[in-house]
């Protein structure tokens, strides 16, 4: 009877694998910022450009941490700009990251991750506007180069955080971005049929504009949102905010945690008073009521609202016949490096990292944490290349910290 059972089992087909992400990291968009037309300019322009601080040894540690999703993140900007062979050959080059990563042990999200750069042709709101016809061919070709590669093992992110229909969601009024969506989707499916999909809603990819869209039928869909709730925590000291909160450092996490709203104040007026370059711009948003709104009024944010995306996301997910194992949350981290070195104190990023993951593991959904370097780093420099922050690794749950 045994050895029956044996050869039964033998002859039937294995269980198919299926994309499957649980923890995961971006890699950066870019390591050296620079205007697109200086770095394409460059004799030694590469694209993507992370593996420059990756050695060897690199991706199989982020995998015996207990990674195992990498989401490829890769600017838009040079494909759009380039003659159509030299962008097919970058096109072959990012391929060729994926299976290097692939090959490591990780699953692999390719993001297509525009941005605003107003002016240059990977603006994420001239592609969603004038540059539409043109990005939806390159999401094309992007697809078919990625339709060999195995589907329980690669998926492909067509747009990151799409800007448009903040006002229409909030107003209830008809949103440009469902159509838009369907439309990216089509393109993409058209060219890979078995390639599994990680679409979001509008309003910068949060859970917000999730929660606003009828998802498209395609049961190969990932739906991801990006949380970075509460802002004034994960964004203090960031100068692309636009805002005052690019002076304030010293929040803690969570808002209950006691601070001394007077003395945080104080030290934002001054750095206000003194901005850097890149700050300058913003200085006279730092008056003294919007750095008291900003820095006390932090004080009155419930502590769930670091987990109240999560919520609600599952909820629509439930409400759509969506499994939780369909969901991603797709970027959350926080702000907390910059040159002159830390804005955050380790504690409350640890305790932020460790809520928010936390969370979305007890809901069934997947993570990837951003980024791998950076003002969002989870790596701390190193002699022999970047590591593993021991304080991020505990935080996120992985393992040989």
């Amino acid at each position: 009877m045994l050895r029956l059972l044996i050869l039964l089992a033998l002859s039937l087909p294995a269980a198919a694998e299926t994309f499957a992400p649980h923890r995961g990291f971006s890699t950066d968009i870019w390591t050296q910022w620079m205007p697109l037309k200086a770095r394409m300019a460059d004799p030694g322009f590469a694209y993507p450009d992370y593996p420059a601080s990756f050695t060897p040894q690199t991706l199989p540690d982020l995998v015996a941490h207990g990674f195992d999703t990498m989401r490829l993140a890769a600017d838009p900007g040079p494909l759009l700009a380039l003659p159509a062979p030299e962008r097919a050959r970058r096109i072959a080059g990012l391929i060729a990251r994926v299976q290097e990563a692939e090959a490591a042990g990780l699953t692999v999200i390719l993001d297509l991750h525009a941005y605003p750069t107003p002016g240059e042709p990977g603006d994420i709101d001239t592609i969603l506007t004038t540059g539409w016809p043109a990005y939806l061919d390159l999401v094309a070709e992007v697809a078919t180069g990625l339709a060999p590669l195995p589907a329980a093992k690669t998926a492909f992110e067509p747009l990151n955080e799409p800007t448009i229909d903040c006002d229409t969601i909030a107003q209830g009024t008809p949103q440009a971005w469902p159509a838009m969506l369907a439309q990216l989707h089509d393109r993409a499916r058209q060219a890979a049929p078995d390639l599994p999909l990680v679409l979001s809603g509008a309003c910068w990819g949060g859970a917000w504009g999730l929660t606003a869209l009828q998802p498209l039928p395609d049961p190969n869909v990932w739906w991801s949102f990006h949380s970075y709730e509460p802002f004034a925590f994960t964004h203090q000291g960031a100068s692309w905010t636009g805002s005052a909160l690019a002076f304030v450092q010293g929040l803690p996490f969570p808002p209950s945690h006691r601070y001394d709203a007077g003395a945080l104040r104080a030290e934002a007026a001054a750095r206000a008073a003194a901005p850097d370059d890149s700050r300058r711009a913003l200085a006279p948003l730092a008056t003294p009521a919007t750095l008291t709104e900003l820095i006390a009024g932090y004080a009155t944010t419930p502590d769930d609202a670091v987990t109240q995306p999560i919520r609600d996301a599952l909820a629509w997910a439930q409400s759509h016949d969506i499994p939780a194992a369909h969901l991603l949350m797709g970027e959350f981290g926080a702000y907390w490096r910059d040159e002159a070195g830390q804005t955050l104190d380790p504690d409350s990023h640890a305790r932020y990292l460790t809520a928010k993951r936390q969370a979305a593991e007890a809901a069934g959904i997947a993570w990837v944490v951003w980024s791998f370097s950076g003002s969002m780093a989870i790596t701390d420099p190193g002699a022999q290349g970047p590591v593993l922050n021991p304080g991020v690794c505990t935080a996120l749950g992985l393992s040989g910290c």
